[in-house]
């Protein structure tokens, strides 16, 4: 991985992924890592989206 991104949570989300990801035993980064990859990928499925 080369680029790096500040992600800003409210203090109440922030808790809850936290609490999430130690209990499941994930680092936040990775979920949120793992949300954006879903997201880039249903968009280019479903929206027709060609990204390099």
């Amino acid at each position: 991985m080369e680029r790096k991104v500040s992600v800003r949570l409210d203090a109440d989300r922030f808790a809850f992924l936290e609490d999430y990801a130690r209990r499941e035993g994930y680092s936040v980064s990775l979920i949120v890592r793992h949300l954006v990859c879903r997201f880039v990928e249903d968009r280019r499925k479903y929206a027709g989206v060609r990204l390099p």
